[in-house]
């Protein structure tokens, strides 16, 4: 055991430092508002060499794809919490919002920036951006889904609705919601929001 605890404190030290390259190099590419960010920049302002970047990223396409990867995988974190764990689906559809709209607030010029480099074909990193945000909107449209077949079997949604073209308006909802909040400067609270945009949802989903 003794032996494996200098690996382990190395691995701790790797992911440090490749995480502390990703943060900076998001926060950089988020207020610049381009991915047109020299590797050498993001090492001075991380503290690393600049051959140490490159030791954790082949070129500025990997690196980028790392920080949509990380925004990826905070969303998630968010998705993956709402369960089926008995509360109800009005409910579980308000923490989804809050929890997407607590994410974007952490980043929100890298998020600006990532929705507006995957829109443009043929930028740099457009095809990295690209699909890591197709898989955000395939999780997002498999818990829509659960939750659309859950609030019309619970009584909460009207039983005409078609659950995936529910699905489609509610997705393009929440998706104008957050492009919206990443560009606001003085965003309201993020519980409020929640509570509104839940509450416009729901009248288009309600009985």
């Amino acid at each position: 055991m003794a032996r494996r605890a200098p690996d382990a404190l190395k691995e701790v030290i790797r992911d440090f430092r490749r995480d502390q390259i990703t943060d900076t190099a998001r926060r950089l590419f988020g207020e610049r508002g381009t991915t047109d960010v020299s590797m050498d920049e993001i090492a001075a302002q991380a503290g690393v060499a600049r051959s140490t970047v490159y030791v954790y990223f082949s070129n500025r396409d990997d690196l980028l794809r790392a920080c949509v990867q990380s925004m990826y995988d905070r969303l998630e974190d968010t998705i993956a919490l709402v369960v089926d764990d008995g509360t109800p689906p009005v409910e579980r559809l308000r923490q989804l919002i809050l929890g997407l709209l607590e994410r974007i607030d952490e980043s929100p010029d890298f998020f600006r920036l990532a929705m507006a480099t995957q829109a443009t074909a043929g930028a740099a990193g457009s095809a990295a951006v690209g699909g890591a945000l197709m898989m955000i909107g395939l999780d997002m449209i498999r818990v829509l889904e659960e939750l659309v077949v859950a609030g019309v079997a619970a009584g909460d949604f009207r039983g005409d609705i078609d659950p995936e073209r529910a699905v489609v308006l509610v997705g393009q909802q929440i998706y104008g919601a957050l492009s919206v909040r990443a560009g606001e400067p003085e965003p309201i609270p993020a519980e409020q929001a929640a509570d509104e945009i839940c509450r416009f949802v729901c009248s288009g989903l309600g009985q």
